[in-house]
């Protein structure tokens, strides 16, 4: 047990770039106390171990589970832009994500849901194809070709697994993982990320499952080439676009209005996905299109348009709850006595108190 706690704490502090007198001063002891718990002289007492289990950001079963003792997750195959193996903080997090949307799925009796593959590559070629599929996944969600109001909520009824997140990770915006009997599930990164983009991340990630399902990996990092990369996304921004907004609508659409403003007001997308729908049907090129746009956007707000920002009219974060579907499980599950108040309220991330008023709150509309 001292060795592994010992190396545990060894990989999550080093994961957060932090010294062992840096860790020691928060955790309130001195660096001579860390340093022979990472030497396994001495076990931490059960106080001192949640402390050191917060300021790591794992729980305390992370610190205590063996480095070579395979999680419940490896039934998931990953894939992720970004490579994670640096992080054992974040892998541990996404771990226990998928473990507990999983539970949760089994407690309350909820078959697994992932959508029909199929193989794809290369975009060159397969655009008619690509325009296809994902017609038939709008005519999956009951939308044929009119705007999506909420695609989270349309794929969350399907079944898929969606969880929106807070994760401090640049250039991350998303991941996806599939099991063959747990169905598939997508993380999305909300950190000082627009709704547009959120949304933009959910089709594109879908576009991953549905195309690229045999090259998931069972971990959380990048084997494949940087070209064959290319290839792919490409492929996945490509159905994620024709997700968001379909071909004939878009067709349509662009009869009856006049400019940028109304066709992203009426698709509820982001403006440079409009730009490069514009583009892929030759009317302008998306190059020039967003020169012309930073320069304007720099001289009338003296600063720059980076990829950041999204330009108004931009959807309303309260408009799209997070997590509807995964804090609908977790009541079910605490309804049906299948998890304990503690477990949902640390599911929640509420105190007990806070879970119990909002019991009560919903008893009291209890009428059927």
């Amino acid at each position: 047990m001292k060795e592994t706690i010992a190396s545990n704490l060894i990989r999550y502090r080093k994961g957060l770039h932090i010294s062992q007198q840096s860790l020691a001063e928060q955790t309130g002891v001195t660096r001579q106390t860390i340093n022979n718990y990472e030497k396994a002289k001495t076990l931490p007492d059960s106080k001192t171990l949640s402390v050191l289990a917060k300021i790591l950001g794992v729980t305390l079963d992370d610190i205590l589970r063996p480095i070579d003792q395979l999680p419940q997750t490896n039934n998931f195959c990953f894939r992720c832009h970004c490579k994670f193996t640096q992080k054992p903080q974040f892998i541990s997090y996404v771990e226990n994500l998928l473990n507990a949307y999983t539970a949760l799925e089994v407690a309350v009796g909820l078959p697994p849901y992932s959508p029909e593959t199929t193989h794809c590559n290369v975009l060159e070629g397969n655009e008619n194809r690509i325009q296809q599929i994902a017609k038939s996944f709008r005519l999956r969600l009951g939308i044929g070709d009119a705007p999506i109001p909420n695609l989270f909520e349309a794929v969350e009824e399907l079944g898929l697994k969606v969880l929106r997140l807070p994760v401090e990770q640049k250039d991350f915006f998303g991941l996806s993982a599939c099991s063959n009997s747990q169905g598939a599930f997508v993380l999305i990164n909300t950190h000082n990320i627009s709704i547009e983009r959120q949304l933009f991340t959910l089709a594109h990630e879908i576009g991953h499952l549905i195309f690229h399902r045999d090259e998931y990996q069972n971990q959380l990092m990048i084997s494949e080439s940087r070209e064959e990369q290319k290839a792919r996304e490409k492929v996945a921004d490509y159905f994620a676009s024709h997700l968001l907004v379909s071909k004939t609508a878009f067709d349509l659409a662009r009869q009856n209005m006049n400019n940028l403003v109304e066709l992203k007001t009426y698709f509820r997308v982001s403006y440079t996905m409009i730009l490069k729908r514009l583009d892929e049907l030759g009317i302008d090129s998306y190059g020039e299109m967003i020169k012309k746009i930073r320069a304007n956007y720099k001289r009338l707000y003296n600063k720059s348009l980076t990829k950041e920002i999204e330009l108004e009219p931009k959807l309303a974060e309260n408009n799209f709850p997070v997590n509807q579907r995964y804090q609908t499980l977790i009541w079910k599950a605490l309804k049906a006595e299948k998890i304990s108040e503690s477990k949902a309220a640390e599911l929640l991330n509420i105190t007990i108190e806070a879970l119990r008023l909002a019991r009560m709150q919903q008893e009291v509309y209890a009428i059927a």
